[in-house]
């Protein structure tokens, strides 16, 4: 049986605020695209680019909180957060209690929106799992043997009749508790320290080739010559507007290896996804040189 959580306004504040960052953004990026390409242009696209990922990270949390349930069977208890599906299994909660106690802890910043979903402690308790759109006082407490989990279901007379009926009828198939995530690839990512310093490098390389450009492109001549003959006369000259070839080759290998190599560090073939992160810094070092050698 599925339980929705009660509802919580920071999700429409979260979308709110990430609907804006998108509008902001999609405004400055038509204004970049119309006026001439110069420092300032570049300082604007770097606002973009930073203000992304936090616009991604908030839209998470506000879809996260949104379809925030709990699930119930006669086994366990899961409460699916996003991607995240935490089990609880039924025969290992030891008590039920109604309306938490006094919390010693405040959220961050990091927490919003669903600040009442993170980790936290509370007078009498170590350790409180809270998977709520409520404070401590109004959520229920499910204490196991690990840890204690806070919940606010919509109907909570109507779940802890449920949850009592299945823990009455006792387990199926025991588990033990555990988080499960869909994200299967978070961990050969993200933990992997040298993998993301590869990643990071390769993006600030893509940065670089951008920002060099952009910034000498006003004293860049309109016509330029990228190829010499012999005799040292000019045989190929393009407008300076076909430089930006380079970084955008630069841009499509950083991705392209990134996605291949991402693939393959899912897969624990951390040695190839190395290569091909370290091949394409090193496409981007080329790059660089090649594009300073024309503009400069």
């Amino acid at each position: 049986m599925v339980f929705k959580a009660k509802p919580c306004k920071s999700r429409w504040e979260g979308l709110l605020v990430t609907s804006w960052i998108l509008l902001v953004d999609l405004l400055l990026l038509i204004w970049v695209l119309r006026r001439p390409v110069d420092w300032l242009s570049f300082l604007f696209v770097l606002f973009i680019l930073v203000s992304l990922p936090i616009a991604a990270r908030l839209a998470y949390r506000t879809w996260a909180i949104f379809n925030l349930e709990y699930w119930l069977d006669r086994d366990a208890l899961t409460v699916r957060w996003g991607a995240t599906r935490q089990v609880i299994p039924l025969a290992q909660i030891r008590r039920i209690i109604q309306g938490g106690g006094q919390e010693t802890s405040r959220p961050s910043w990091t927490n919003w929106p669903g600040p009442f979903v993170r980790l936290s402690t509370a007078l009498g308790m170590l350790n409180v799992q809270r998977y709520a759109t409520r404070p401590l006082a109004e959520c229920l407490l499910l204490e196991t043997d690990e840890m204690t989990f806070a919940l606010s279901p919509m109907e909570p007379e109507h779940f802890l009749e449920t949850l009592q009926a299945y823990y009455q009828l006792g387990p199926a198939h025991p588990a033990p508790v555990q988080e499960r995530t869909s994200d299967l690839c978070q961990g050969a990512l993200f933990g992997d320290r040298l993998g993301v310093a590869l990643l990071v490098l390769g993006l600030l390389g893509i940065l670089l080739l951008f920002g060099t450009l952009m910034v000498r492109y006003p004293a860049v001549p309109d016509l330029l010559a990228i190829r010499y003959n012999i005799q040292g006369q000019p045989q190929s000259v393009r407008p300076k507007a076909s430089l930006f070839l380079l970084p955008a080759m630069g841009l499509l290998v950083y991705l392209i290896n990134g996605a291949w190599g991402g693939w393959l560090a899912c897969r624990r073939q951390r040695l190839a996804a190395y290569l091909l992160w370290g091949g394409a810094v090193t496409v981007q070092l080329f790059t660089f040189l090649a594009l300073v050698n024309l503009i400069l």
